[in-house]
């Protein structure tokens, strides 16, 4: 009786201890989206055909959950690595987000991309710019997601 009980008991710790491994607890919330920021080429390099530094913006999500994107902050740091210029684009701007993308809202594992290209004064040259998205995924959860385009002298 008494090797009975300890086969069980072991057979109910080992259920257990998988329960907990596999994230099968039984308490889960909803999913979070995940925006994913690919700069393509980077780092970018001078184009001496239209005297500008074109690159692609390309946001893809990739958790399974769609985000509406509310905005798009881009941010200018200069040799010195200190910020010097910002924009920041909403969805209600006459600049929107939606004219860059197409679209304000990503679907769920899907991309969406904007063309695009740097150009500067020559007083003002950028060694980096950081892209910042934020927006709201489809479980009402905040989303942000940053990237970084390196830009490469002239």
């Amino acid at each position: 009786m008494n090797r009975e009980k300890r086969v069980w008991i072991s057979l109910i710790l080992v259920f257990i201890l998988m329960m907990v491994l596999s994230g099968c607890s039984g308490v889960t919330g909803p999913k979070t989206a995940k925006i994913n920021i690919t700069i393509e080429p980077n780092p970018v390099p001078y184009s001496s055909e239209n005297e500008r530094w074109p690159f692609t913006i390309i946001l893809d999500e990739s958790n399974g959950v769609g985000v509406t994107i509310s905005s798009l902050r881009w941010d200018e740091y200069n040799q010195e690595e200190k910020l010097f210029y910002t924009i920041i684009l909403y969805e209600a701007n006459e600049e929107s987000i939606t004219s860059l993308f197409g679209s304000n809202y990503l679907p769920a594992f899907s991309s969406i991309q904007h063309d695009t290209s740097y150009s500067m004064a020559p007083d003002e040259f950028a060694k980096y710019v950081i892209l910042t998205i934020e927006g709201v995924d489809d479980n009402n959860n905040p989303i942000e997601a940053t990237g970084r385009v390196d830009i490469l002298p002239q």
